[in-house]
């Protein structure tokens, strides 16, 4: 029984009334944003396993993954442009490797303005990559 027909049943057992039920989507926005949240997160956990691999164990995976990598690039290719792909290879690849100083920004220049934004998360670089749509 689908959750639209459990309501259905319930409001029946208690009322004798009619009812329309109606489901509303979430926004595109909502759904890309928690989307690109998720993949960028579990990119970052796919780059640390790699880089614990080579460093603790000696088992050099980048051969094996490197076509996995091309796909995802394409498709971030054909879903960002080419600022918003840099914006997300940058931080999925070198800023884990910046200094514990950091103060987790970056400056990008924006319509021949350069702008300080943070960029610590990944809902940072959600944000960041929006400026350059």
């Amino acid at each position: 029984m689908t959750l639209k027909e459990q309501i259905r049943h319930i409001l029946k057992d208690s009322n004798a009334l009619r009812y329309r039920i109606k489901t509303k989507s979430k926004p595109k926005e909502e759904v890309d944003k928690k989307t690109f949240l998720n993949i960028i997160k579990l990119m970052k956990e796919i780059n640390d396993r790699s880089e614990f691999l080579v460093t603790e164990i000696g088992i050099d995976s980048v051969a094996y993954e490197d076509k996995f990598f091309q796909v995802i690039e394409g498709l971030m290719n054909i879903a960002f442009n080419k600022k918003q792909v840099l914006l997300i290879d940058m931080y999925v690849n070198d800023i884990t490797h910046l200094s514990d100083d950091w103060d987790g920004t970056i400056t990008v220049e924006i319509n021949k303005k350069e702008e300080v934004i943070d960029f610590k998360t990944p809902e940072d670089v959600w944000d960041a990559i929006q400026k350059f749509n």
